[in-house]
């Protein structure tokens, strides 16, 4: 009877064993499926952000071809999915859109209120089952849909106003590096304002529906700044009018008003040059997106006399004030110090010496606060001075660093190093990016 009940026992066993295998297997089946899917939906989620990051850095507003760029990320992370264009959707908001009146103000979207343009992307995928369902099995439709969207912002740091400040005088004549001074400096802005140019293409930076764009000047100075055909003194004087004798003009300089309101000085000109000497041709080239004039503007200057480097920073910063942008830099780029009398440094009658009681009495902070003052669309501006050199010892001239600060004065050894110096200065936060999934 035991060895009956166990045969018996035995054949149960079979038949449930038998039965249950499709279940088993059915089970088996939907766990892979399902496994698959889940790592599926989280890959399919990986390239969707990734999708939105790569099309704002893109900043193209082409939307065929951000498709295309959605499209390939996807394919790459879900090669297995089948992903059509008609079912890619990118919607690009500029941060007018969103913030209207608010766009650009701190601390309504982030603590500094950088303007951006959003990019949201919406992609849909099919994926065919390994296990459909059938009459026999519990599965998942031949056919899974799967969607997902991601928002990503590009950010971008202030577009800036920069004026280049180059000493023009007679040593820059000279050659060094294996050119002529100036006409190396004149490569290096020309090369800067080539790098601008590509900023401006790529920038989406738009404020109360106006494109928001970098801007380059240029202010030549030996003695005085000009503007092609006379010359022009930026500092206050004591008396009414300027001899074209430049050593009697110095000591007559109004250090106190000069310094203490450097934006609203009185523009001077001068009777001539001594003994019409007017071998010197450069300009006063205004704030402008047009690079490729300012490039053929100041490829025609010509350096000669002495050196006043406040009257190049004066100018500069009078040209600044009236930007539109609210980064405002200041590039002085000099071979030398102010000229002086080397038998005695004390003797007022020049530049070196006004250069040192307007730079100790606090005539460049002075300049940044007037600018720092100012805002630009309910945003203060932000100024810099910095100094370059080149082609002599710069701690031998104080007074463009008690101008600039020490930490914004830079020494050069090659035209290259001005290069990337200059490129260093205006590269500061073109631009993040910036993801998050809001839904």
């Amino acid at each position: 009877m035991k060895n009956k009940s166990s045969y018996y026992q035995r054949g149960a066993a079979g038949i449930i064993y038998v039965t249950m295998i499709p279940a088993l297997f059915g089970i088996f089946a939907l766990g892979i499926e399902s496994s698959r899917y889940l790592q599926t939906h989280a890959r399919l989620g990986d390239a969707i952000e990734i999708a939105s990051l790569a099309v704002a850095a893109n900043v193209s507003k082409n939307e065929n071809d951000n498709r295309l760029l959605a499209q390939g990320f996807a394919n790459i992370y879900v090669p297995d999915g089948d992903i059509d264009l008609s079912k890619i959707s990118i919607i690009r908001k500029s941060c007018d859109d969103i913030y209207g009146n608010e766009c650009g103000q701190p601390g309504v979207y982030d603590e500094d209120g950088l303007i951006f343009t959003e990019y949201k992307v919406t992609l849909e995928s099919d994926f065919d089952s390994w296990y459909p369902k059938d009459e026999f099995a519990q599965g998942y439709d031949d056919i899974v849909k799967m969607k997902g969207n991601a928002v990503a912002r590009k950010y971008q740091g202030y577009t800036l106003d920069v004026a280049f400040v180059a000493d023009f005088s007679g040593s820059m004549k000279d050659p060094w590096n294996g050119q002529t001074k100036y006409r190396g400096v004149i490569n290096v802005i020309e090369d800067i304002t080539r790098k601008l140019e590509s900023f401006n293409e790529s920038t989406e930076q738009e404020l109360d529906g106006k494109r928001l764009l970098n801007k380059a000047a240029f202010i030549g100075y030996n003695l005085y700044t000009s503007n092609g055909s006379s010359y022009f003194s930026n500092v206050n004087y004591n008396n009414a009018s300027l001899s074209k004798k430049w050593w009697t003009n110095t000591p007559n300089i109004a250090f106190d008003s000069t310094i203490a309101n450097p934006l609203t000085t009185t523009r001077k000109s001068l009777n001539g040059r001594v003994d019409g000497d007017n071998s010197s041709y450069f300009e006063t080239v205004d704030l402008t997106d047009d690079f490729s004039s300012f490039r053929s503007t100041i490829n025609m200057f010509i350096p000669n006399h002495g050196t006043a480097s406040y009257e190049g920073i004066i100018a500069a910063a009078k040209l600044l004030e009236e930007g539109e942008n609210v980064r405002k830099l200041i590039i002085v780029l000099s071979d030398g110090e102010d000229s002086t009398n080397s038998r005695n440094p004390d003797d007022n009658r020049y530049p070196g010496y006004a250069a040192q009681q307007l730079y100790n009495g606090g005539l460049c902070s002075n300049i940044i606060a007037d600018l720092e003052a100012l805002e630009v669309d309910g945003r203060s501006v932000e100024a810099k001075i910095a100094v370059i050199g080149f082609d002599y010892n710069i701690a031998e001239n104080p007074g463009l660093q008690t101008c600039a600060g020490a930490e914004n004065v830079q020494s050069a050894n090659s035209y290259q190093e001005i290069y990337d110096n200059i490129l260093e200065l205006i590269s500061e936060e073109v631009g993040h990016l910036y993801y998050r999934n809001y839904e």
